[in-house]
């Protein structure tokens, strides 16, 4: 009889760099390229000295990146935060009050003629169909 394996540790994301995730690293790299950017940019639209725009920059690229890594690695009920991002935002988007409409039960004049049309007027006697 042939032994069999059976995968085990299938509830653990496989490391890949210094013992982290695919998508921990994913998470810090954007994080990381948000600041980058952010440094760049920034340059050009804060006016001032030099030493201000620079800690400035340094600021909102600190926040960035200790942001990317908060996000990387806090989870909340063993779910990252941007699953609760996710959620947080279709609860936003989707509408808080639905209204109920009744489908009315008779066919207004307009949708019987275009029916009488359509169909022509024919009547059913003893089994055949019969132009009026």
């Amino acid at each position: 009889m042939k032994k069999e394996e059976f995968p085990t540790f299938l509830n653990e994301q496989p490391t890949i760099i210094f013992g982290r995730t695919g998508r921990e690293l994913l998470v810090i790299a954007i994080g990381l390229g948000l600041a980058y950017f952010s440094w760049l940019r920034i340059g050009s639209i804060v006016p001032g000295s030099p030493l201000a725009t620079n800690l400035i920059k340094g600021l909102l690229a600190a926040i960035l990146v200790v942001g990317g890594v908060v996000v990387a690695f806090v989870k909340v009920a063993t779910r990252p935060l941007e699953e609760w991002a996710f959620v947080w935002l279709f609860y936003i988007i989707t509408p808080k009050t639905y209204f109920y409409m009744p489908v009315e039960e008779s066919i207004s004049y307009e949708a019987q003629s275009a029916t009488q049309e359509i169909t022509g007027s024919l009547s059913i006697k003893d089994g055949y169909y019969e132009d009026d």
